[in-house]
């Protein structure tokens, strides 16, 4: 049974990585249909964010009114309509069209984000073992795939509308087929939950957000920054920092990648036999020094090096922080919605604050602002420590 789940949450995991990477591969083509300005695309972006985040707040009551399986069906529609809406509004040239569509998009991706993080806390709940960081692994993976396929895409001559249909339809496929085998009505409220819901006192109620679910919430809204500026920015920073090649960018930007991907996908067993507030404190050391070592502009050699070091360190924080806010299972919905809704709220918007601080400071020099949210989050790490049950 939690074989089958574990998969099947794994597999959307990656499907939604490669669904996201999939347009952003194209937004130059899009940008240049819609003949939009740097200022214009960022106000369609912001359809994405706007859509994302009430997504987000959206996934906690579908969650506990129907279960987790039923908010993924529910976002597959959303990202399925949003994909082909975006297709239409490449086709027309309408910016209007891209940000409704955006907007759609990013509401079902908002939602699914929540609910698949969700399942993956409840599987390592019943199995007793670290799997947040594969799992979050394979989204960056799908990333990856994603991107090289819109590469090969954009090399074959195939329309943008063309490549975006078909992305929606292997989105809808693969997340209508994957959710068969995942139990439905994880995290949904029971009658019983219901009724003791209603006789609890105001304090009571309270209980889940305590002052260890608002540190995790703020550890994980400072490593999804930095882990969100680094997808960014890292390209632009090494051609205006360090003056290489555009291709050389791109291969430096995959360096971090990689270092995010081998740090989740080896830490599993490693948190297991050492702890998570160990393996944390690690990885935020490594963030630390590696983009330290990026800002301080040494060689371009030593900047390699930095820059796996700092995918390496942050791709911990966050899917460690999903893990702590879902120990316990009755406070689980609720916890991890409100880590997940920080996390990604500051990976969406975090972003271009840098680029405003940038404008200021330089590129490299707003790095500063990265480093001390690494540093703001280093001391929350005592808080990941597994809840030890009382007798």
């Amino acid at each position: 049974m939690e074989k089958r789940w574990y998969y099947a949450i794994l597999i959307i995991f990656t499907t939604c990585g490669f669904s996201f990477s999939s347009w952003i591969s194209r937004t130059p083509e899009l940008r240049d249909a819609l003949h939009a300005t740097a200022g214009t695309m960022g106000l369609i972006l912001l359809g994405l964010s706007i859509g994302s985040i009430l997504g987000l707040v959206l996934a906690n009551v579908f969650v506990r009114a129907r279960g987790g399986r039923f908010a993924i069906m529910t976002s597959a529609f959303f990202m399925f309509g949003g994909f082909l809406m975006l297709a239409t509004g490449a086709w027309m040239a309408s910016q209007v069209v891209v940000f409704a569509a955006l907007f759609i998009f990013g509401m079902g991706a908002g939602m699914c984000n929540v609910s698949m993080n969700l399942e993956g806390t409840e599987i390592e709940y019943r199995i007793k073992k670290t799997i947040l960081p594969v799992l979050h692994a394979a989204f960056s993976i799908g990333t990856l795939a994603g991107a090289g396929v819109g590469v090969l895409f954009i090399k074959l001559g195939v329309l943008v509308s063309a490549h975006l249909v078909v992305v929606a339809c292997l989105l809808f496929a693969i997340l209508m087929v994957s959710t068969r085998f995942v139990p439905a009505g994880i995290g949904k409220e029971s009658a019983a939950d219901k009724k003791a819901n209603a006789e609890e006192s105001a304090a009571d109620k309270r209980l889940w957000l305590n002052k260890r679910t608002i540190a995790l919430a703020i550890m994980g809204l400072c490593l999804a920054f930095v882990e969100g500026s680094a997808n960014d920015w890292i390209p632009l920073a090494m051609v205006d920092g360090y003056d290489v090649s555009h291709s050389l960018s791109t291969v430096i930007y995959g360096i971090f990648l990689a270092g995010m991907i081998s740090g989740r996908l080896l830490s599993g067993r490693l948190i297991d036999t050492y702890g998570r507030v160990l393996l944390l404190r690690v990885a935020v050391a490594l963030a630390a020094i590696g983009l330290l070592l990026v800002i301080l502009k040494i060689s371009v050699i030593v900047c390699i090096f930095a820059i796996f070091l700092w995918g390496a360190g942050a791709s911990l924080g966050f899917p460690m922080a999903i893990s702590a806010a879902g120990d316990e299972s009755q406070y689980a919905v609720k916890r991890v919605s409100l880590v997940t809704l920080a996390g990604y709220s500051a990976s969406l918007a975090g972003p271009p604050i840098l680029g405003f601080l940038a404008n200021y400071f330089g590129l490299l020099n707003a790095f500063i602002f990265v480093l001390i949210a690494i540093c703001v989050a280093g001391i929350f790490t005592g808080n990941v420590a597994k809840i030890k049950k009382t007798a």
